[in-house]
């Protein structure tokens, strides 16, 4: 008797030892499996962006490429406000009341 009692409580201990064992590794991999479908989400997320970027990079050279010295000093003037040295800028009362 004192033996199959022993044996029954070893057989007990293992069991739930082997079953948290089980659950253990049952959690990691869906862990992983969770962080693999995140990461590669991402990465195709990034790839898109990487794209997107190279597309306007392509864009701006080609711009750049066919600005001359002409485009760029009225882009200066009518986007950025800049001025010439010693140059004298005069507003009507409407430009003043439409900033």
């Amino acid at each position: 008797m004192k033996i199959q009692k022993r044996f029954s409580g070893q057989y007990l201990g293992l069991c739930i030892f082997l079953i948290s064992i089980i659950f253990s590794m049952i959690g990691g991999f869906t862990f992983q499996i969770d962080k693999y479908k995140e990461y590669s989400s991402q990465i195709t997320q990034l790839n898109k962006d990487i794209q997107e970027a190279d597309e306007k990079i392509r864009e701006l050279q080609i711009v750049e490429s066919s600005q001359n010295e002409d485009d760029i000093e009225t882009i200066a003037r009518e986007r950025l406000n800049m001025v010439k040295e010693d140059e004298i800028i005069y507003f009507t009362e409407k430009e003043v009341e439409s900033d």
